[in-house]
């Protein structure tokens, strides 16, 4: 029998623009959500609530009335995003009165790599709640949604900042004042200026540490403090930025700071070395000890700049702008 298509939900991804590491010890940081994307299909189902992990190859089949009680030791580490987000969302519905829900089939990928600072996790928590939503027609505030996703990543992670989260979700630049608020700062001058530009995001290498490990070690950094006063001081000179030329300046400086924390690589100084070069400004974007650089490009370089990259294999390039608005897609039928 041919499947009944429903429509398409589409969550972006995040990168840190200014302010990582420094943002854990309550300096301000700037995210902005880019469009590399997690897609959910959603398909009518007879019977069960049927997920398809296409990426990994797996495959979830829940009976709707054990939703509730699911115990996430029970499975895979690679499905417990998943998982705890439909335990989630069926919880607060039911909370709030909500019962009956509809059975769906929906079809998960992503554009986004894992574990390299891009925020692949959030972006499918997001997904697959806001599917859920879609699939039995319900709407909740982007403030509630916000908070469900967090207490997801926060469940199967043990620890998780409200950054990546609240930037996939609002799919704009955002401002992180600490673990727990930000403002969303669209419309903004700053916003402006990025909607107008042109990134690149380079997948450089494989994380060679977890993000733990990262904090853990930044936190014994002798210069720490200094080091984020003066990464503070640059998150908060960039909101006034006017041209292409001061953003790329103070990414730039931005990233010397990340170095001298010993959070970069040797290959992710080069990339960052060649988006100086050949664009306005890079730096590395997220936790470090690999993983990806941003960098503002300047078009009329871009072929030297990507030949560059090739020459020395990073491992994957996307050209992004800050997310475009392109939400909840439903059939027209």
């Amino acid at each position: 029998m041919k499947e009944v298509f429903k429509g398409t939900v589409e969550v972006p991804s995040k990168v840190i623009l200014f302010g990582e590491h420094a943002v854990v010890e309550g300096y301000g940081a700037i995210s902005m959500a880019v469009d590399l994307k997690t897609r959910g299909r959603i398909f009518e189902s007879e019977k069960d609530i049927v997920i398809n992990l296409r990426d990994l190859g797996r495959s979830l089949t829940l009976n709707i009335e054990d939703i509730p009680t699911l115990n996430l030791r029970n499975y895979n580490s690679s499905v417990k995003y998943v998982l705890c987000a439909i335990k989630s969302i069926v919880n607060y519905l039911k909370d709030r009165g909500y019962e009956d829900f509809k059975p769906f089939k929906l079809d998960i990928s992503s554009d986004i790599p894992v574990s390299c600072g891009l925020g692949s996790s959030a972006s499918v928590v997001a997904t697959t709640i806001k599917s859920f939503l879609s699939a039995n027609t319900i709407s909740i505030p982007k403030k509630e949604l916000c908070k469900i996703c967090f207490s997801v990543e926060r469940e199967v992670q043990g620890k998780a900042s409200i950054t990546d989260t609240a930037t996939v979700i609002y799919n704009s630049v955002l401002k992180i004042k600490n673990s727990n608020d930000f403002e969303v700062l669209e419309g903004t001058k700053l916003y402006k200026l990025l909607k107008g530009c042109h990134f690149l995001v380079v997948h450089v290498e494989r994380r060679k540490k977890k993000t733990a490990e990262l904090v853990k070690e930044v936190a014994e950094h002798p210069r720490k403090e200094e080091i984020f006063r003066s990464i503070g001081e640059i998150v908060n000179k960039v909101e006034e930025v006017s041209t292409w030329e001061e953003l790329g300046d103070l990414m730039v400086k931005n990233h010397k700071l990340l170095r001298e924390l010993g959070v970069s690589t040797s290959k992710i100084d080069k990339v960052v070395e060649l988006g100086s070069r050949y664009g306005y400004g890079a730096k590395l974007s997220g936790a470090g000890g690999g993983g990806v650089v941003i960098i503002l490009t300047d078009e009329d370089r871009r072929e030297g700049l990507l030949e560059s990259l090739r020459e020395l294999e990073v491992l994957d390039v996307f050209e992004c702008k800050v997310g475009v608005k392109s939400e909840i897609k439903r059939d027209k039928k």
